[in-house]
């Protein structure tokens, strides 16, 4: 019998649970990138991937949670007790997934939820559980938080940076943006207007976000618009609604704005990205902002604000880089892309800029070579 005193003999595959409260509940970049990376690394022989989800889902293991859309959130939101109901999702998740924990025994869990990942750590300490956590700090939530976990995923060089300055130690972490959603090249513009009932004539601007003014900045968006006060203009905002979306709606109402108002799954999604003609993003901080890849992926051009993300996605010197935190801006640089008249050349740029640095092969390669790099160096240890 030979005894495993070396762990590079010890075949067994990785498990690695990759966990999202909200999936299955609500549908934003926390959730998509989430089921993404367990779709992309499932079939990948040297690892026992396995998805945990707050909502019910194909291909992911349910958890038992109070979801943030569901009747107890909602009676505590009315007494007032709790805000959104995001923490309440989070945590009765954390109690649900106890269950996975004692009889699937993951080695890593993977995961981008603060509330949760906080949840885990205490787990560990109380039950004496040897999972490694990676939390990718999607939102940010700040070193000082963030650093407590085991690895760190950062979504842009700039954010590692920073967090490298900030005392993080660097072996605990590394750069790993979200891989996109693919474009349909089957699908051409007249075909996608025409599944979502829009004419020719329009010129369409796409922004993929959440419905609210605190971040996202809808109502910037709206009134930079509304300034053009072109008739050819459509909007179409596709996203999740939220608490001020109702307000929202009535500002584009009196603004009289053409607009369409879209929840959408990702095939879905992939439609409307074909059927527009340029993508706006007016936040003027991200993690990374996904969507901005997405929208570079189906050869739209991109306004964006020259945050850390959108200088890391495009280059600092991108033309759709624009300070978007001033009134007028977004207008100016809006038809500066019409009245150039050479809209789909600039998306073609935006194409081959983003497919050259967000190669969806390379970066899968490069989170395997992260997992694989996590779990050798927790074995080592153990041996030792």
């Amino acid at each position: 019998m030979v005894q495993r005193t070396d762990p590079s003999l010890d075949y067994r595959p990785i498990k690695i649970a990759f966990l999202s409260a909200g999936l299955g509940n609500i549908s934003r970049g926390f959730e998509i990138s989430c089921r993404t990376w367990f779709n992309e690394l499932k079939s990948i022989t040297d690892l026992d991937a396995r998805l945990f989800s707050g909502g019910k889902i194909k291909t992911a293991t349910h958890v038992w949670n109070w979801s943030r859309n569901g009747s107890v959130a909602s009676f505590l939101r009315y007494i007032g007790l709790i805000n959104d109901g995001c923490r309440l999702e989070q945590i009765t998740f954390s109690l649900g997934f106890l269950f996975h924990l004692f009889f699937y025994s993951p080695h890593i869990i993977w995961l981008q939820e603060a509330t949760l990942g906080n949840m885990l750590l205490k787990f560990r300490k109380l039950f004496g559980f040897k999972y490694e956590l990676i939390f990718c700090d999607g939102a940010p939530v700040g070193h000082n938080f963030a650093k407590r976990f085991d690895y760190l995923v950062f979504l842009h060089q700039y954010a590692f940076d920073d967090a490298i300055s900030d005392g993080v130690d660097p072996k605990r972490c590394c750069v790993i943006p979200h891989l996109s959603l693919s474009a349909d090249g089957k699908l051409d513009k007249p075909e996608a207007r025409l599944k979502m009932n829009i004419t020719e004539d329009k010129f369409v601007i796409i922004c993929v976000a959440a419905w609210n003014k605190h971040h996202k900045r809808i109502d910037y968006l709206l009134n930079e618009i509304a300034s053009i006060n072109s008739n050819k203009i459509l909007l179409l905002l596709c996203g999740q609604p939220e608490n001020d979306s109702a307000l929202l709606k009535k500002e584009a109402a009196k603004l009289r704005i053409d607009i369409q108002w879209y929840t959408l799954s990702q095939a879905e999604m992939a439609i409307a990205y074909v059927a527009a003609d340029l993508f706006v993003l007016p936040s003027l901080n991200e993690a990374l902002g996904a969507v901005l890849i997405e929208a570079g992926v189906h050869g739209l051009p991109v306004i964006c604000h020259p945050h850390q993300a959108g200088k890391f996605i495009f280059g600092k010197d991108y033309a759709g880089l624009t300070d978007l935190s001033e009134k007028g801006n977004l207008t100016k640089k809006i038809l500066d892309f019409t009245h150039a008249g050479n809209i789909e050349n600039e998306g073609y740029k935006t194409k081959e800029i983003v497919s050259r640095r967000f190669n969806r092969q390379s970066l899968t390669a490069d989170f395997v070579k992260y997992i694989k790099y996590i779990h050798q160096q927790e074995r080592s240890a153990n041996y030792l």
